[in-house]
């Protein structure tokens, strides 16, 4: 089978194409024969080495495709079956490639009006939003804080607080095209979208809290880390909830524990961070069922038409550069939604 590969930590020019043997599934695992994977921010820093890893190695964590082979013991599904799934780091290889073997609890029958590109969008960012959502314990009528409210979670996240009854539902946007983005497919309120480009800190936060009234608000998401951290800190309410799904360098400005300093301290806040793949790093395999009961409810909202999936673009056949091309435009910033490569 191909799949885009890399030898040695570093740059793009590490991602090359390269024929590795088919994978067989073992016990609890199915083969998939992947029709789309798609990208996410996880991947250029897995491909950079700041978390080190095994190489060589093959990325991608989303996928949809169809049941190849059963390995033993496996239920409730049969070959041929359309499926989409979260890979968790566990498996033969990613899903930049033609095949991989993944844990049964971790695949589930594809939406039906969703298109294979469509599903292979959404386990990353839809599981994501959902877990951030459920930490944040959002009440109807709440007003809500998104950063980053065009990107993939961010796009799944405004869809599930308006679902909840979230309301006013405030976010962000660096561009015309963002924020038209944010209004006509997201159905954000114009005079809700807070356009930071070139704006201080003090006017970013003066601004926010106009948008609602004067007031801070109860729940802050921060999807994009840095000044917009900041931002969710700075706008909380007191005994507020703050979700970040985004780490920091050692020399983040953000001190949590000075108790002169610390936004958490001085206004007694909950901050809960969300890291996916944790449960299926540390936690006992039979819990990794949450995944599938997560992703089963969120076809359940797909199919009702109450969610849709992120924006979708395709980079091309699955090949060393249409997989670069997605690392440059993930690393630019200039990505609406998911970046989907057509794996067969």
């Amino acid at each position: 089978m191909r799949v885009i590969t890399q030898h040695a930590f570093g740059g793009v020019e590490q991602l090359v194409e390269a024929d590795w043997p088919l994978p067989e599934p073992g016990p609890g695992e199915v083969r998939v024969r992947i029709r789309a994977a798609s990208f996410n921010p996880i991947d250029l820093y897995f491909r950079q080495g700041r978390f080190g890893g095994r190489l060589p190695q093959v990325l991608g964590r989303d996928l949809s495709g169809v049941v190849d082979a059963l390995g033993e013991g496996v239920k409730g599904l049969a070959v041929g079956d359309a499926v989409y799934c979260y890979r968790a780091g566990q498996g033969s290889n990613g899903s930049h490639a033609e095949y991989t073997c993944v844990p049964a609890v971790l695949v589930v029958p594809k939406p039906a009006r969703l298109g294979f590109a469509e599903a292979a969008a959404l386990p990353v960012v839809a599981l994501t939003a959902w877990q951030s959502i459920t930490r944040a314990r959002v009440q109807r009528g709440e007003a809500v804080f998104v950063a980053g409210g065009a990107g993939g979670v961010g796009s799944m996240a405004l869809q599930l607080l308006r679902h909840l009854g979230a309301h006013p539902l405030l976010t962000t946007a660096g561009s015309d095209t963002s924020a038209d983005y944010l209004v006509r497919q997201l159905g954000v309120e114009p005079g809700h979208i807070l356009r930071y480009r070139g704006l201080s800190r003090e006017r970013l936060l003066s601004e926010l809290l106009a948008m609602n009234g004067g007031r801070p608000v109860p729940v802050a998401l921060d999807f994009v880390g840095g000044t917009m951290k900041e931002l969710c800190f700075d706008a909380a309410a007191v005994e507020g909830r703050v979700v970040s799904i985004v780490e920091e360098p050692a020399d983040s400005p953000i001190n949590l524990w000075d108790e002169t300093r610390s936004p958490l301290i001085l206004r007694s806040l909950e901050f809960h961070f969300v890291q996916l793949g944790a449960r299926a790093r540390y936690a006992p395999r039979e819990t990794w069922s949450l995944y599938r009961e997560q992703l089963e409810t969120l076809s359940r909202l797909i199919e009702e038409g109450v969610l849709n999936p992120p924006a979708v673009r395709s980079v091309g056949p699955l090949s060393a550069a249409s997989v670069r091309e997605a690392h440059r435009l993930l690393e630019e910033g200039r990505v609406q939604g998911k970046l989907v490569v057509e794996c067969g």
